[in-house]
């Protein structure tokens, strides 16, 4: 039978990004955010063959967030600053999820999103009227995810 306890909700997760200085902030304005893998491959069918082979030609990583537009000196000043200055900016986000050992202790899983670029559209203001302001983002990131803290089985 499983074990309910150790199932783990959203309120059990986080998300931080890391600034220019290293520090890595919270974001408690985050609502929810997805990272996910996609994985392209290409057709392969041998001659004498019925069976069409799937071969990896390599995959790409996104990360999608909303935000709850509550202080914009975190990412969207540093977004738009860096598009004056004709760049793109890069963030280092990290994923967090906590679980409640049977001691009490408390155990982490921890995944970071590094050289993450903005990709398609992003929110600068997306307004109506009696609703809460939310800002959406999406990135590629540019290097494999490393994990840093797992759950033990």
């Amino acid at each position: 039978m499983a074990n309910t306890t150790k199932l783990i909700t959203g309120k059990d997760g986080e998300l931080l990004v890391t600034t220019k200085a290293g520090v890595n902030i919270p974001l408690a304005e985050v609502d929810a955010f997805t990272a996910k893998v996609t994985i392209n491959n290409t057709d392969y069918q041998p001659l004498g063959k019925s069976i069409v082979y799937a071969v990896n030609t390599g995959y790409s990583v996104t990360l999608t967030l909303t935000e709850a537009v509550v202080r914009d000196d975190v990412m969207i000043m540093e977004f738009i600053e860096e598009l004056q200055n004709g760049f793109m900016p890069s963030f280092e986000f990290q994923g967090k999820l906590r679980r409640r050992k049977a001691d009490g202790s408390v155990e982490f899983e921890r995944v970071v999103f590094r050289d993450c670029v903005p990709d398609g559209s992003i929110d600068l203001m997306n307004i109506s009227p009696g609703e809460v302001i939310k800002r959406s983002w999406s990135f590629r990131v540019n290097e494999s995810p490393e994990m840093l803290d797992s759950f033990p089985g």
